[in-house]
């Protein structure tokens, strides 16, 4: 079972509608209802939290490659670039075997 993703800025939309409706004749709460409301935005929250964290994630690989692009000449970013994540083992193309080279 797939859970289907809504936006941030959707589910805050979903949330202002809900708080419109009450705009002009005050607003009650229960317990319950201040609890679910609660728990929606520490979800929200959640979902704002992991979207900066990529979009970090993502300037900071952007600004890694653009230093490395400056210190490190060309050639040898070809070599690092066939590095193995988290390994010191270089990937190069495989040679043909004897059997395909006819």
């Amino acid at each position: 079972m797939s859970k289907t993703t809504v936006t941030v800025s959707e589910q805050l939309r979903r949330v202002r509608r809900e708080f419109q409706e009450f705009r002009h004749g005050g607003i009650v709460l229960s317990s319950e209802d201040a609890e679910g409301l609660v728990h929606r935005l520490d979800e929200i929250i959640t979902d704002a939290l992991n979207l900066e964290t990529i979009a970090h994630w993502h300037a900071f690989d952007s600004q890694a490659a653009e230093q490395r692009q400056t210190l490190v000449a060309p050639a040898s970013v070809i070599v690092l670039d066939a590095f193995r994540p988290h390994s010191n083992v270089v990937r190069f193309p495989p040679r043909p075997t004897p059997s395909h080279q006819r």
